[in-house]
């Protein structure tokens, strides 16, 4: 599907596994080992595939060239609740719409696998007060936060939406 130049796929390859890093680092929010996580949560898909791995990806690219991805799953042992693992745009490309663009889209897949929940977490750190504002705007409401589950003072904020 495209979109503003913008078009999307479920499927990744080898050489798509350091753009989820290159994606994370310019964005300056993720620690190493938070990366590191999504990597790993990526070469999981890559070899066991989405169903076994329990992972679904979908990548935004733009001309060709991955901009931003989302991972995603269904949770296990729920009827039709599912985790947004991750979402993220990379800096040269926030601001233009794509990260409305792609959670919209993985919306839609979710509700096409007959999803009604779709939970997600985040920190607490003012550095997040985008992303939570960004939540915010796109329907989702905050449900629960859990204080100090990162570190001191970084908190894990969860947000819900019904799709």
């Amino acid at each position: 599907m495209m979109q503003n130049n913008i078009s999307f796929r479920s499927f990744i390859n080898e050489n798509d596994l350091p753009v989820f890093s290159d994606i994370l680092r310019s964005t300056e929010f993720f620690y190493e080992d938070e990366i590191n996580i999504a990597i790993e949560v990526a070469q999981e898909h890559l070899s066991k595939g989405e169903e076994k791995s329990g992972y679904s990806i979908l990548l935004a690219e733009k001309e060709g060239v991955p901009v931003a991805f989302a991972i995603y799953g269904k949770i296990p042992g729920t009827k039709d609740s599912f985790d947004l693992y991750w979402i993220a745009v990379h800096d040269d490309h926030r601001g233009e719409g794509v990260g409305k663009m792609l959670l919209r889209q993985v919306e839609q897949k979710i509700a096409d696998l007959s999803g009604r929940h779709i939970w997600i977490e985040t920190s607490s750190r003012s550095l997040y007060n985008p992303t939570r504002k960004f939540y915010l705007k796109m329907g989702y409401r905050v449900t629960a936060e859990l204080p100090h589950f990162y570190a001191t003072n970084d908190n894990k904020i969860i947000f819900v939406k019904l799709i």
